[in-house]
């Protein structure tokens, strides 16, 4: 099997699989479940984050905040005044504030009563961010709009680097709950399927906007355009076929190289398997829908968590379904944490069942079973090597050869946490068939 190394990336949410110069595996995470400092805050819809007190010097220097004009301008958005602004924490693009507002329960908004007189200011501390915030705050407003989805309502924004505050600011809604991946490992069975019940009702709301190009969300009525991605530069598109933006990841090239090749493969593939949740229309795809951007609230008797907030919209895109439907990354096998396979072969058809129960016809429902027995090396592991990571050229021809190498000789996994993992196929009720691994112990189900 080829040598890749798989990384869980929290930035991207994505199992991204990439080879090393060296060939050698890496992995940065021993435990399959992720676990990010405890907090009980959305980090500004951004969950990579810091709260330690240095900055290293390869990041971004402090910014410099007006903290007086921070509160003036707080006040005068949300009709209250406000009173106090603490530093909460930073990540890799952002600093994120606390502010507290005297009470004003008759002109604030509701949000921000409900929220205790408490918001959320964050402020980029890069220079080209601004497309990508305001397509962020677009996504946001949009499901707030179409949706029941739970996410943050934003207040006010100015993304002018000159706004006499010291960087860009976005105030949005403080969603004072706990981050799924902090308490994940701690559920029930019963708690972890009502939770992924929960995630399922998420994902066929996101399935049901439908869209007919591929990129990122320009404004809150849903427009369409450019896909915003890190990987990306300057972003591009949007696009009218899937095969068209994915090739778009592949970097333009007078020789015809590994590169290349994986660019002219995945094109042939998508020609030859055309299905519908490859084909338009598409639907909204979170970038990082994964635990850590998951907000629930615990209930004191025991009983299964509320999902309360879904966070980080950074980089979020309109899509084909294929992307979507997908199991979430925390019920997926992976090789180091073999003690978790048989409960992951419970929550696995459970989470298929729950999405299929939910699908609004006989059209979606079988759309989306085709779509999970469909599952591919081709399309998982081209978008894990060129379409969630940054790389350098250098590395991602690498991960071209390599990708080659597979799909030229047919080894390559559609899942490669697990290099024993046949996934699971379901009949077109969305009910498991016998499979040869995911062997469920006595006292699962």
């Amino acid at each position: 099997m080829l040598n890749w190394a798989v990384w869980q990336r929290r930035r991207s949410g994505a199992l991204v699989v990439l080879v090393t110069d060296n060939g050698n595996n890496q992995n940065n995470n021993h435990n399959h479940n992720y676990k990010p400092p405890h907090s009980t805050a959305n980090a500004a819809m951004s969950s990579c984050s810091s709260s330690g007190d240095s900055y290293r010097s390869d990041e971004p220097p402090e910014l410099d905040i007006d903290l007086d004009k921070l509160m003036k301008r707080a006040s005068d958005a949300l009709n209250a005044r406000c009173t106090a602004a603490t530093k909460l924490t930073r990540g890799g693009s952002h600093e994120v504030f606390t502010l507290e507002f005297e009470e004003a329960p008759d002109a604030a908004p509701p949000s921000l009563v409900q929220a205790g007189f408490s918001c959320i200011a964050r402020f980029s501390r890069l220079n080209d961010t601004r497309e990508r915030s305001v397509s962020e705050i677009a996504t946001a407003r949009y499901l707030k709009r179409r949706t029941s989805i739970p996410v943050p309502e934003i207040y006010y924004y100015d993304l002018d680097p000159d706004n006499g505050i010291g960087a860009p600011l976005v105030l949005m809604e403080r969603m004072p709950r706990r981050h799924l991946s902090s308490f994940w490992d701690n559920l029930s069975l019963d708690g972890k399927k009502s939770v992924l019940s929960q995630i399922a009702a998420m994902i066929v709301q996101l399935a049901s906007l439908k869209f007919n190009q591929i990129g990122s969300l320009e404004d809150e009525n849903g427009s369409v355009g450019p896909v915003i991605s890190p990987c990306l530069n300057p972003p591009k598109g949007p696009f009218h076929s899937t095969a068209e933006y994915m090739r778009s990841f592949i970097p333009s090239s007078p020789t015809v190289g590994p590169l290349q090749q994986a660019g002219t493969a995945i094109e042939q593939f998508l020609a030859h398997n055309s299905q519908a949740y490859t084909q338009p229309p598409f639907c909204l795809i979170h970038a990082d829908f994964d635990a850590q951007n998951m907000l629930f609230l615990e209930s004191p008797d025991g009983s299964a968590p509320v999902l309360t907030g879904l966070i980080d919209f950074e980089c979020a895109f309109t899509g084909p379904l294929y992307f979507l439907y997908e199991y979430p990354i925390f019920i997926q096998d992976v090789s180091w944490s073999p003690e978790l396979y048989p409960e992951n072969a419970v929550l696995r058809p459970h989470f298929v069942k729950a999405i299929y129960d939910a699908l609004p016809d006989r059209e979606a429902q079988s759309t989306f079973v085709a779509c999970i027995n469909n599952k591919s090396f081709e399309l998982n592991c081209f978008r894990n090597a060129f379409m969630c990571v940054k790389c350098s050229e250098n590395t991602l021809a690498s991960s071209a050869k390599h990708y080659m190498q597979e799909l030229q000789a047919g080894t390559g996994l559609a899942y490669q946490g697990r290099l024993d993992f046949t996934p699971e196929r379901y009949t077109e009720a969305a009910d498991p068939l016998p499979c040869n691994t995911g062997t469920v112990q006595p006292g699962l189900s």
